[in-house]
């Protein structure tokens, strides 16, 4: 199990990790936001012109919501790494497996966060950078079922489910997903069972976690009971 360096926009995925409204409800700072970051706004206009042509940043996000504009960011930064520039009009197929991704840890997840979408975002752009650069990737990243199996078995909902999901694939590549989810049922916290790794696999781990931590520019990667 290896996590690579992704090479992410930082003014995009610094949204994706803020508490945001939804779904035509206006954010008072997202015109500002997108407005000072000159490339990112020009990419706004660009893609968001069939809405309004004028650069509206308020109107496209009471006509789209916030997930309109996060998803169509998406997917142009998706195609422009495809393709090698950015798309006059954005097709918004290339989001289709992020959106399942995000769907299916929505029950863990406090809403109005995007922490679960920015994951799966990287797992997509992460995935394309190395097969561009003519390495296989594993497509099991993408495969969260056993994941779920354990969060299941709490009713608890967490900001940065994105910390959690790694955190728990790793615990269940370590020690068996039977293992894990007996740990969990009889109250052990994830700080207790960390404590059980050899020092090979926290070293694994925490390449890991830095690999994703440093492509989402968050500097505070790190295991606690609270995640």
């Amino acid at each position: 199990m290896e996590y690579h360096f992704a090479n992410l926009p930082d003014d995009y995925t610094h949204l994706l990790k803020a508490s945001m409204q939804s779904s035509g409800k206006s954010f008072s700072g997202l015109q500002q936001y997108i407005i000072e970051r000159k490339g990112m706004y020009l990419l706004f206009r660009q893609i968001f012109k069939d809405i309004d042509n004028s650069g509206n940043v308020d109107k496209v996000l009471k006509s789209s919501g916030w997930h309109g504009i996060r998803d169509r960011f998406s997917c142009l930064y998706i195609e422009n790494l495809i393709n090698g520039e950015f798309p006059t009009s954005v097709h918004t197929g290339n989001c289709y497996g992020i959106l399942g991704f995000e769907d299916l840890l929505k029950p863990y997840s406090i809403g109005g966060y995007s922490r679960s979408f920015l994951l799966g975002f990287y797992l997509k752009i992460s995935s394309i950078e190395q097969n561009l650069l003519g390495k296989s990737t594993s497509a099991n990243n993408f495969d969260i079922s056993d994941v779920l199996e354990v969060l299941k078995l709490s009713s608890a909902r967490t900001v940065k489910i994105d910390i959690l999901v790694i955190l728990i694939k790793h615990l269940i590549y370590f020690l068996g997903l039977d293992k894990v989810k007996t740990l969990i049922s009889n109250g052990e916290k994830y700080e207790d069972i960390y404590e059980k790794l050899n020092e090979g696999q926290r070293v694994l781990m925490a390449n890991n976690f830095l690999a994703y931590g440093s492509s989402i520019n968050e500097k505070e990667i790190f295991i606690k009971e609270d995640i």
